[in-house]
């Protein structure tokens, strides 16, 4: 004759077979559950992508306005430069100046700063040496701009 204990273990349970009660159920939990913590962690990714495009459109217009008012100094002293007959080259090197930024300009306000990204990344795909020396160049100026702010 079968013990009490004995019966108990004969019999099917829901949870499935003897020694695996509760393992279905808690693997279905976890994967529940990292599936919950990978769409919040890419919930928050886009979040931050989307800050940082914002913040950086709203530097590139900033930047784009500076220009700007860059171009129209030059315009300015290329116009008292030109009534001046000594100063005629000056002022058309001055006024070339001046187009060149204001093109510059034009060219951040209107692009999107994930457009100009990867038109940065064809030129330097298409010209790496060129795209080194500019590099190079735009470093050696920020160092010497931010040696003379610190004077």
């Amino acid at each position: 004759m079968a013990t009490a204990y004995e019966s108990d273990l004969a019999q099917p349970t829901s949870s499935g077979p003897v020694g695996t009660a509760g393992t279905a159920g808690t693997s279905d939990t976890a994967h529940g559950t990292t599936q919950a913590v990978k769409e919040r962690a890419g919930a928050i990714w886009d979040d931050a992508k989307e800050t940082a495009r914002t913040k950086m459109n709203q530097q590139k217009d900033a930047a784009a306005e500076g220009l700007g008012e860059v171009a129209g100094a030059l315009r300015d002293a290329a116009r008292r430069q030109s009534g001046d007959g000594a100063g005629e080259p000056l002022a058309r090197l001055t006024s070339s100046a001046a187009d060149g930024l204001e093109r510059l300009s034009s060219t951040l306000r209107n692009k999107d700063v994930s457009a100009m990204l990867r038109d940065m990344d064809n030129f330097a795909r298409n010209q790496p040496v060129a795209f080194f020396g500019l590099a190079l160049a735009a470093g050696f100026l920020a160092v010497r701009f931010l040696k003379a702010g610190n004077d």
